[in-house]
């Protein structure tokens, strides 16, 4: 049998191996021998420098020329060769004020072309004194580097314009006014009738997307707290709606309560009708410092509920350090329980702990009868899903 670490060689490297292109470039000057290496960038109609690695503090600063002024142009003209030895003894180069300038001695230089075929810019590194040792093969590396620059490039360059369509598409979202609440019923297995609602947003565009999507894409681009107060606005704004014995259960990043964005939302609002939902998928990075922000609130009569439980690790981390109000079960776990026994032992596991905190259980995502027997038999407080109600608009 093969040796463990030789059968996944590839993963190895894919997960381990992990090198940026800044430090890529600096080892690149280093077995070059050069004093300055730099990434240059036409725009606008000059060569500007976008990254400048030096052993020189002073010669790291970023620059910019004029483009007919610079080598950088010529080469990627093919007016210059890619390897100038001495740029004060070339019959182009010795003429250009940039040579003293920059004091280029030896140099190397290659355009980074993009798959369009067009010139982003160059890759280029000089020394101050002259080499004549500089060979073909020294610039065939520098090409090498400047197309794994280029993918990067591209890359960048189409994260950016992702983020504009998604900014776009929120914009529009916003000013057509395209978010809306709708509410799904929360029933009480004890009192036998609807105690509560759930607020969840819904996009109302062209195409359709998931409200996971608009948050996830919303967050990428910084828009996510702006996103964010939208949505915990119009939750808040259903609250009248509903029978004074309901309450209104609300989904919440720890962000936005960390940052008192949910504290300035619920002014003026009953607090006592209020559920907070964090949800499994919410990384919360200082348990300490949560814990005081949302304690503020659960002063006031909030109260805190771990969304999804079962579906992963986060949730139960968050059950443990966060001692909730409120458990609900993730529908994963509910799915098909009244004939899968190992779900009915976690379920019945989660709601014996709850038990012993005076922590209310909710099971989500129940969608049959029977579904909904076994969990009452297992003593969950509150039943919520399509057998109990579909999302609506409020009336």
């Amino acid at each position: 049998m093969p040796a463990p670490h030789l059968l996944s060689a590839q993963a190895y490297f894919d997960s381990e191996l992990d090198v940026s292109v800044s430090t890529l470039l600096t080892k690149l000057r280093h077995h070059l021998k050069m004093d300055v290496l730099f990434v240059s960038k036409f725009e606008g109609g000059c060569r500007t420098s976008v990254f400048v690695d030096a052993d020189r503090p002073k010669e790291g600063a970023r620059f910019a020329h004029p483009l007919g002024d610079t080598f950088c142009k010529k080469i990627a003209d093919g007016k210059l060769p890619e390897v100038i030895p001495d740029a004060r003894e070339h019959h182009i180069t010795r003429k250009m004020a940039v040579t003293d300038e920059l004091s280029i001695g030896a140099y190397l230089g290659v355009p980074i072309y993009l798959s369009d075929g067009d010139v982003y810019g160059t890759l280029c590194s000089f020394k101050h004194e002259g080499d004549p040792s500089l060979a073909a093969q020294d610039a065939s590396l520098l090409r090498f580097i400047a197309e794994l620059i280029a993918e990067k490039v591209e890359s960048l360059r189409n994260a950016e314009l992702r983020g504009d369509r998604i900014r776009r598409r929120i914009d529009r979202m916003t000013s057509r006014d395209g978010l809306e609440m709708h509410l799904q019923p929360i029933w009480s297995v004890h009192d036998e009738r609807v105690c509560g609602y759930e607020a969840l947003a819904r996009f109302q565009t062209e195409p359709y997307l998931s409200p996971d999507i608009w948050f996830r894409d919303a967050e990428n681009v910084g828009r996510g707290e702006d996103l964010e107060r939208m949505s915990l606005t119009r939750a808040l704004d259903t609250l009248d709606s509903l029978p004074e014995h309901c309450f209104l259960s609300i989904n919440a990043s720890p962000q936005a309560i960390l940052s008192g964005q949910v504290s300035d939302a619920l002014v003026g609002v009953n607090p006592e009708r209020l559920v907070l939902e964090v949800t499994e998928h919410a990384r919360i990075r200082d348990y300490n410092a949560f814990r005081a922000s949302v304690g503020e609130l659960r002063d006031q009569g909030v109260r805190l509920a771990i969304d999804d439980a079962g579906s992963g690790y986060a949730s139960f981390k968050h059950i443990l350090e966060l001692d909730a109000d409120v458990i609900k079960l993730d529908l994963t776990l509910i799915r098909d329980i009244h004939v899968n026994v190992k779900k009915q032992a976690l379920a019945g596991a989660l709601v014996a702990y709850a038990r012993q905190l005076d922590t209310m259980v909710v099971a989500e995502g129940v969608e049959c009868q029977e579904e909904f027997d076994t969990l009452k038999a297992l003593d969950v407080d509150k039943i919520q899903g399509f057998y109990i109600g579909k999302p609506a608009a409020p009336h």
